[in-house]
């Protein structure tokens, strides 16, 4: 039974034609004051409680597409497909920046307090925004943003700039509870960073999931 209670949307259905993307461009006034304020009405469209089920697609579902989209929107301004890598490598096997789709480290992880070896990473750059590189919180969608890569290197350092609020990063190796970095403590814009030596082996996978 549909509430009574109108929003501003209707859910659509769920259609192979999502998976289609064509780049329509928006002219904007060359003035903050107009450029963030189109950015904030199509911010709207990634709130799962403007939305009303209507077709087959949930809320949930399709204000998490409309974040993966308002994303690439928010990206720049010439319709780039393109966004950052989530790491800095002075080598030359590192991209600086490669299209959304092969970005598979950026994701999220719908049970972040589980138990090692129980965590489930889904890959997604949806939930993140590249103008700040940051992960856009979106705690009704029940998810945790988190990043995935894999290294051959035996030691490593991972680091987090502080934003705005203070935040617990979970780190773990192959599986298993290495660190956690409490940002909470760092003043606004510091790093907060933790040097790690994992066991012996070929390649490590690495997972940093925001816990708090």
């Amino acid at each position: 039974m549909r509430s009574s209670k109108k929003r501003a949307w209707l859910t659509p259905d769920t259609d192979d034609a999502l998976a289609e993307l064509i780049c329509k461009r928006v002219f904007v006034p060359n003035s903050p004051a107009f450029r963030e304020s189109v950015r904030g009405a199509l911010l709207e469209l990634t709130h799962a409680w403007n939305w009303e089920q209507y077709g087959s697609m949930t809320p949930e579902e399709t204000a998490l597409k409309m974040l993966e989209l308002y994303n690439m929107f928010a990206l720049d301004d010439a319709c780039s497909m393109d966004v950052p890598a989530p790491f800095w490598d002075a080598g030359s096997d590192a991209d600086a920046e490669a299209p959304a789709d092969a970005q598979t480290w950026y994701g999220y992880i719908t049970n972040p307090s589980a138990a090692e070896g129980e965590l489930t990473f889904f890959e997604s750059a949806a939930i993140w925004t590249f103008t700040g590189f940051l992960a856009l919180a979106t705690p009704e969608l029940g998810f945790a943003p988190a990043i995935l890569f894999n290294t051959i290197a035996p030691k490593f350092a991972l680091a987090v700039r502080r934003g705005d609020v203070g935040e617990i990063i979970r780190i773990l190796i192959d599986g298993q509870d290495a660190a956690a970095i409490d940002t909470s403590s760092a003043a606004v814009g510091d790093v907060v960073k933790v040097d790690l030596t994992p066991a012996p082996a070929a390649t490590h996978e690495i997972i940093m999931v925001q816990v708090g």
